[in-house]
């Protein structure tokens, strides 16, 4: 579905992508830091993106 978008606000769905996947690295980084033996390259490197793709599929835009 495509959104008209009048401006050049970044949308809804954006915003809250780049928000979670900035708090996702935040928390990787603090938990790496602070807890070495859970600092798993396998587990923390995907996850920004993941949560990121998750949250802005899961917020609506409004209409």
């Amino acid at each position: 579905m495509l959104v008209d978008q009048p401006n050049a606000m970044p949308s809804r769905k954006l915003t809250a992508a780049m928000i979670s996947a900035s708090l996702a690295g935040a928390i990787k980084a603090v938990v790496t830091n602070a807890w070495p033996q859970f600092a798993d390259p396998m587990i923390w490197e995907p996850l920004p993106i993941i949560v990121g793709f998750a949250v802005g599929y899961f917020v609506r835009e409004r209409r």
